[in-house]
């Protein structure tokens, strides 16, 4: 999406867990007027269809390193990133392993969170979500209201809809990549990034903004804002705002 000779880095969108490449579709139409704009579905996610059964933890850095990979096969040496949840997190060990690659980077609303052991990871995922996933691994539907009390969001219906899609799409690869957010030091490898970096979070954010302040002390050379009247998934919930506040950053 966008034109390719804007003179400047192509901006690549990475999206949530359980989410899709769609996620994005208002805000890149924003970004991409006179930029282009690359949206990628993670692994297991969206169009992102892998042979055989997904890995028990799906890393951070893997899937860091498959997208510097698929930057080489398009011919691309440098990106704006943008990352929001999940993307975000796999956002923070490309920036930081790959600098080169990165031209500035932008965090939406994601789990910058401390490395946790694998059996806190277990309890968490397998044990702590047993209403959300049958036996077999695979997404089950959840009750609207999760939305607003878990993330904050205020108007849930379009996004609900949209979420139960996107996570039948992922399948058995949500909780995968959920446990290689969980045993990564997130916050940690944060404080190793040198790109221009900027984390946003909703005003009326439930689930991430308790991360801030560690990240602020990790990353005190990162621009910190809020993005006024949405939650965790500000992204769909006031793209507009969203996409002009990233504009503003990247140029």
């Amino acid at each position: 999406m966008g034109p390719d000779d804007s003179g400047k880095p192509p901006v690549v969108l990475l999206h949530r867990l359980g989410g899709w490449l769609s996620d994005w579709r208002h805000v890149a139409a924003l970004l991409a007027e006179g930029r282009k704009v690359i949206a990628f579905d993670l692994p297991g996610h969206g169009g992102s269809r892998w042979e055989g059964s997904p890995p028990y933890i799906q890393t951070l850095g893997e899937t860091a390193a498959l997208l510097v990979g698929a930057f080489d096969e398009m011919g691309i040496e440098k990106v704006d990133l943008i990352g929001t949840s999940l993307g975000g997190c796999v956002g923070v060990p490309l920036a930081a392993l790959w600098p080169e690659r990165v031209n500035s980077f932008s965090i939406v609303s994601s789990a910058l969170s401390p490395k946790r052991s694998l059996e806190a990871v277990r309890s968490a995922v397998d044990e702590g979500q047993v209403d959300r996933f049958d036996a077999n691994g695979l997404p089950l539907s959840y009750p609207e209201s999760l939305l607003t009390e878990t993330f904050g969001i205020i108007d849930t219906h379009a996004i609900y809809v949209e979420s139960l899609a996107s996570r039948k799409a992922a399948g058995l690869w949500i909780q995968p990549s959920e446990r290689g957010v969980g045993v990564t030091d997130v916050v940690g490898t944060l404080g190793r990034i040198t790109v221009p970096t900027l984390i946003l979070y909703g005003s009326k954010d439930k689930a991430y903004g308790k991360y801030r302040k560690n990240a602020q002390a990790a990353l005190p050379s990162a621009i910190f804002d809020d993005i006024p009247d949405t939650g965790a998934f500000a992204i769909q919930e006031q793209p507009a705002t969203t996409a002009s506040m990233l504009r503003d950053f990247i140029g």
